[in-house]
């Protein structure tokens, strides 16, 4: 069981959230950035132009499992009262500032049930919007820790942004090698995964140990539980979206189960795939071959292996960290993700 502290820990809650990206940000803030002419009017366009794009997301919702996890890394890697709670709330504002830019690369229509930002408030906002919460973010670290964390922090930020960013490349470029018949491999998809999907989670677990003051060797505990979780939860993801129609492969975009098929059906699966990709979004007929091939026993057994060793991979990391409550909630944390626990956040 989490113990009373660790189960507020993981309460949903927009109050530290709120602290990090208000609605509208306070005037005697924006008049020390902007200059002391900076007045109410200025407040409410960037409050409209700035702050709204990201909050149109938020507002409906979302798991936010990301800040539990902080929180959750904070106390195994020791660290005490108060939290610092705005801290666990910087993955949280990364991951939907990403989301904005990740409907306007892929020109989606929907995003947790309504518009994206992109199209309730234009492309040039919503592109300033989350590239604004991009730096906010590390503004707020440099307000919220010390000096040696502060630095700490923002290394690990840099990198691990840089790492996002290099998984978001491949996940937009990657498939389009199928049309030159490059042979692409599960091993090119854990890349991607680990990359992209992984980069977040290990940013929210590396810095609730940086808060903590832990260790290196705890932080790269939780760094390799991270990115085997972003593993797991992508494989999952990708199973899950078989069942209502993924349109991944009219758009070039790799996923587990395609891979899996391709490599257990070798060449002649490759050639289908790769005339399938041809067509785009007129794929026809193929599309229900392709479609009662990837839901073969088979291949969704071997999917599921492959998150499940994504899972062990995990846990052996948390395996190194200290025992107690929080571990424990780490450990469960990761068999609810890794189970395909929850939808998209």
């Amino acid at each position: 069981m989490i113990d009373e502290r660790l189960h507020h820990a993981a309460t949903v809650s927009l109050d530290a959230f709120h602290d990090v990206w208000p609605r509208f940000f306070p005037l005697d803030e924006l008049r020390e950035l902007l200059g002391p002419c900076t007045d109410e009017l200025v407040r409410e366009v960037l409050g409209r132009q700035v702050n709204a794009p990201v909050w149109t997301l938020v507002d409906r919702g979302g798991k936010r499992w990301r800040t539990t996890i902080g929180r959750l890394a904070y106390r195994v890697a020791g660290g005490a009262d108060p939290e610092p709670a705005t801290v666990f709330e910087v993955p949280e504002l990364l991951h939907n500032a990403s989301l904005v830019v990740d409907d306007i690369e892929d020109a989606a229509t929907e995003r947790r049930g309504g518009p994206p930002a992109h199209l309730s408030h234009g492309v040039p906002v919503a592109l300033n919007a989350a590239n604004a919460a991009y730096f906010r973010a590390l503004a707020v670290l440099r307000a919220s820790l010390g000096d040696a964390a502060r630095l700490r922090a923002l290394d690990m930020l840099s990198e691990e942004l840089f790492v996002a960013h290099l998984g978001q490349a491949l996940d937009l470029t990657l498939g389009a090698y199928l049309k030159l018949g490059v042979a692409l491999r599960t091993t090119h998809y854990e890349i991607l995964a680990r990359a992209k999907t992984g980069a977040l989670v290990r940013i929210a677990a590396r810095l609730g140990a940086i808060a903590a003051g832990a260790d290196d060797a705890i932080e790269r505990a939780l760094a390799t539980w991270a990115g085997e979780l972003g593993v797991a939860y992508q494989i999952r993801d990708d199973i899950e979206d078989l069942a209502v129609g993924s349109t991944d492969l009219a758009r070039c975009r790799l996923t587990y189960p395609l891979l899996a098929l391709m490599e257990e059906e070798g060449s002649a699966a490759t050639a289908i795939v790769e005339h399938l990709v041809e067509q785009g979004d007129a794929i026809g007929e193929g599309e229900s071959w392709l479609g009662d091939m990837l839901g073969r026993d088979s291949v969704l057994e071997r999917c599921r292996d492959a998150a499940s060793a994504a899972a062990t991979r995990a846990l052996a990391a948390l395996a190194l960290l200290p025992e107690g409550a929080a571990r424990d909630a780490l450990v469960l944390l990761t068999q609810h993700l890794a189970a395909g626990g929850t939808e998209e956040p």
